[in-house]
């Protein structure tokens, strides 16, 4: 893993930020908590997940190596939660697992769609906070026998991935988990309303790219990254990874007279930014996988 801006720890500064880590996260007061939240986590957070948060603030995973931001190139990232999710404590694995099954909650309202700006009626519903990871679809192909996308083996992702979002999914596996899971995929509008929120920004943090906010070719990644890794580029509604990283379904079919094609949204991490924004979406055939490919559900 590349980083910048991170100083390297000699063995001494590494043991003592790591007990102060430690010690801070086994007090209960809010203000210690606060304070490890400030220097380490870069995910979704709310009281309802402090339990969670003190649990794998408190566990060895790699904290102390792990830089908030992001700066190109960067090589093969292994985050916190990735080395969560394949602990050997059932319990710090299952924190890792409810984090990622947050959603947020959209509120009714219009979304500008598309280059035109036109103005679209969208119900209340609730969207991941997060593209459906591979820790997240092993859980669903364990339980259900489903069968597991390309290059897995022994239907088992590669070590470190857990974070990472599940690719080589066409609709059906989509739609099976996101039933599983009590959902379904996203409307095309709902998506958009989901990144873009009540304005016509062209990000989902405003109209500029002014620092790596999600991974896109510029990040010079070369594959997906961890969902969660960018805290400044999430969506005016709390959601993270929309852009770059993987294309993401939905149940829209591109054109009423090609109802096999549906539309995907959002860019991919070999995409520059130009064709990463909130209006940026292509088609596939309802039956293709591909290694940029995945998904987050509605309810």
């Amino acid at each position: 893993m590349q980083v910048v801006k991170l100083k390297k720890l000699d063995g001494r500064d590494w043991n003592d930020q790591r007990e102060k880590r430690v010690m801070l996260a086994q007090r209960i007061d809010p203000n210690s908590l606060q304070q490890l939240l400030n220097q380490y986590w870069t995910w979704h957070y709310d009281d309802s997940l402090a339990d969670i948060a003190r649990r794998l603030l408190r566990a060895e995973l790699n904290w102390e190596n792990t830089p908030r931001e992001l700066t190109p190139p960067v090589e093969s990232l292994l985050s916190p939660l990735g080395y969560a999710l394949d602990h050997e404590d059932m319990g710090i694995r299952e924190g890792a697992l409810r984090l990622l099954d947050s959603t947020v909650k959209v509120p009714s309202g219009e979304v500008l769609i598309g280059e035109e700006l036109e103005p679209v009626q969208v119900d209340e519903f609730q969207i991941g906070r997060y593209p459906v990871t591979n820790a997240q679809y092993q859980r669903f192909v364990q339980e259900t026998g489903h069968r597991a996308p390309k290059g897995w083996e022994a239907n088992a992702y590669a070590e470190g991935r857990g974070d990472h979002p599940v690719t080589w999914v066409d609709t059906d596996d989509a739609e099976t988990y996101a039933s599983w899971a009590g959902g379904r995929l996203p409307r095309f509008e709902e998506w958009q309303r989901a990144v873009r929120g009540d304005d016509n920004r062209l990000f989902p943090w405003g109209y500029e790219v002014d620092k790596p906010r999600c991974n896109t070719a510029e990040l010079r990644a070369g594959d997906t990254t961890p969902v969660g890794a960018f805290p400044d580029g999430i969506s005016p509604f709390g959601c993270y990874d929309m852009l770059g990283n993987v294309w993401e379904w939905t149940s829209t079919p591109f054109d009423d007279d090609a109802p096999n094609f549906r539309v995907v949204c959002g860019g991919a991490w070999y995409y520059n930014h130009d064709h990463s924004t909130c209006i940026s979406f292509d088609f596939f055939s309802k039956d293709y996988t591909e290694f940029v490919l995945g998904f987050r559900i509605a309810k």
